[in-house]
């Protein structure tokens, strides 16, 4: 069934400036693969100037994005509804990953940069740092990309993103539902305030 589909989804697909399932591509996605992996480990391991490896690393999260928005492009609508659409969401949570810890260096580095020997302004700085730090180890995740013909691999994942689906749908539920009653309880209370700006409550009865 699974294969009929993914059959389906092939025949669906026509290219119009790059072919995006082609094996050209996909090597092209593997060496990103590779060469931010090295590139995470010389940061980790503090080899050579720091600054290389951060333009390296910005490099190929700006490459990342590329090919992302290419296949977004080239799939249309199928990126969202073809077999392997729960590895497009993974390949899309990584690269908004990338990209958030690309902001946070930069304005870590700015921070720091105009901190001088502040100390509140350092502990900001450092906290941010921290994050990032973070954050580089999720991007690790890329590597499952690598593995995705396993089915033990492709299992995990699908798992991990219905996951991350349901927390994300049921935490935008929850947000939408304080939403409206702040907005309810907001909207009750600037309408008695304007009632009573022109409108006196009735005096209670006094009792003998």
């Amino acid at each position: 069934m699974a294969a009929a589909k993914e059959g389906d989804d092939e025949a669906l697909y026509q290219p119009t400036c790059v072919d995006v399932e082609g094996v050209k591509w996909e090597k092209f996605g593997y060496i990103l693969i590779a060469c931010s992996t090295v590139i995470m480990t010389m940061q980790a391991l503090g080899l050579g100037p720091s600054w290389v490896w951060v333009k390296a690393d910005d490099a190929t999260t700006i490459l990342f994005t590329f090919e992302l928005l290419v296949r977004v492009f080239e799939k249309g609508y199928l990126f969202f509804t073809e077999h392997e659409k729960n590895w497009n969401f993974f390949d899309s949570l990584v690269v908004a990953i990338s990209l958030f810890s690309m902001m946070v260096a930069a304005k870590a580095a700015q921070d720091a940069a105009s901190a001088g020997h502040g100390s509140s302004s350092n502990n900001g700085a450092m906290n941010k740092m921290k994050v990032l730090r973070t954050l580089r180890l999720l991007r690790l995740l890329r590597l499952f990309r690598v593995f995705k013909g396993i089915d033990k691999v492709n299992q995990f994942v699908d798992l991990g993103l219905n996951t991350v689906g349901v927390a994300f749908i049921a935490m935008t539920v929850g947000i939408g539902i304080i939403c409206i009653m702040s907005t309810t309880c907001i909207a009750i209370w600037a309408a008695g305030g304007a009632w009573l700006r022109t409108h006196q409550l009735p005096a209670l009865p006094q009792i003998e």
